[in-house]
């Protein structure tokens, strides 16, 4: 069935393409499938990051264990770097550049104009708890989360208040499983629209950042992957993609790092010889928390529409898009299309318009494939370096 949904979805897309060139007056007035259908998503976005960052923040804390904050730690640091990464590229080689949205100027910096002071910085709070799913603010909903899952394990018998939690949130996953069956009518309802808006200058665009996630992500691969593992663990670039290639292969196809989760901790056990209690800790846990891929995605999708908007963005504001894209990739769902959701509630959070989001949803699969290989292959490194320095460590003790 996801096969079919993808194979839709790209139909939907060609299909929106050619009625937005051909018949603009038409294209623009079936929108309305697709405002809905954004509506309905921007509806998930606050139960779904705050049932998905409590319940990873209360597993985390509840296991104690020095592999899990090691892990986090590495994995933090692996996104940080290849946030850095991909943003230098997408500013070097400018995706949106001659490429201009609609309501860009003055409206679109008021609505992006993040943390210019401390009262701004107060205003992504809400004011009482309700508030997280009345009038969702997406960055106080992940602080909150956050401290919420923390402060829960510190209490003995809350337990079954995260236990229930879980359970909401894989129903919200399961709810938006479905809702996505939806995405192939809402793709040619809004790429249709909005090819009609901008004409063909919107292809331009898109292979444009097609091109543009791709060399991000051969980028980081190389340098956030290939290299640490080269130097800390003295495996060559050769060895390692003669190893990994395989799992590449599955990652490109199946775009779901759950599905190839077995044969990744095989072959970080056999190729690479990791011991199993390394493997078996930090290999899932790279999967529920899901880093470079996502890394690259909120870098490209962020910056593109920001430049896009004509949007400026200091260092003070960068930071913090960093922090919000670490912490907010730790909810992404783990359904066909996710990604979607989580892209559209960063949009949120930086108070972009979700006009982009339409077509995003057309080129996702073809961007979740490297995306979801870059994820899998940032849990294999992460893996062999911890996997590494344990070894190393036990061989001292011995001595």
């Amino acid at each position: 069935m996801k096969k079919i949904i993808s194979i839709l979805t790209f139909a939907g897309l060609v299909l929106g393409v050619l009625l937005g060139l051909f018949f603009p007056q038409f294209a623009a007035s079936a929108e309305f499938i697709g405002i809905w259908y954004l509506k309905i998503l921007k509806a998930f976005i606050a139960p779904v990051i705050f049932t998905g960052i409590s319940v990873t923040a209360y597993k985390t804390a509840g296991r104690k264990d020095r592999l899990v904050l090691k892990s986090v730690a590495l994995f933090s640091a692996m996104f940080t770097a290849s946030f850095l990464i991909a943003s230098a590229l997408v500013l070097l080689i400018d995706p949106a550049k001659d490429f201009v949205f609609e309501q860009a100027g003055s409206t679109a910096l008021a609505a992006g104009e993040l943390f210019p002071g401390i009262e701004m910085l107060l205003r992504l709070f809400p004011v009482n708890l309700s508030d997280i799913f009345v009038s969702p603010k997406v960055f106080g909903i992940i602080v909150i989360a956050w401290v919420f899952g923390r402060a829960g394990s510190l209490i003995k018998k809350s337990g079954g208040v995260f236990s229930a939690m879980e359970k909401a949130r894989d129903f919200f996953y399961k709810v938006l499983e479905y809702f996505m069956y939806l995405t192939p009518a809402a793709v040619f309802s809004l790429t249709a629209s909005t090819v009609s808006r901008y004409g063909s200058a919107l292809l331009g665009a898109g292979l444009k950042y097609i091109g543009t996630a791709y060399a991000c992500s051969l980028a980081v691969i190389a340098l956030v992957m290939i290299l640490p593992v080269r130097i800390f663990a003295g495996i060559g670039p050769l060895e390692y993609i003669r190893k990994v290639y395989r799992i590449w292969i599955m990652t490109m196809t199946t775009c779901s790092s759950a599905a190839t989760l077995p044969y990744t901790i095989r072959l970080c056990r056999d190729e690479f010889g990791i011991p199993g209690e390394v493997t078996d800790v930090v290999v899932p846990l790279g999967c529920t928390i899901h880093m470079c891929g996502g890394a690259v995605s909120f870098a490209l999708l962020g910056l593109f529409c920001t430049l896009g908007y004509g949007i400026s963005i200091g260092f003070g504001k960068y930071m913090m898009m960093l922090l919000a894209a670490l912490l907010i990739n730790m909810a992404a769902p783990g359904i066909p299309g996710g990604g979607i959701v989580i892209g559209a509630s960063y949009l949120q959070l930086l108070g972009i318009p979700l006009g982009f989001m339409g077509f995003y949803a057309g080129i996702y699969k073809i961007l979740d494939m490297v995306y979801t290989t870059l994820n899998v292959t940032g849990d294999i490194s992460a893996n062999i370096l911890l996997g590494k320095k344990n070894t190393s460590n036990d061989r001292r003790n011995e001595r």
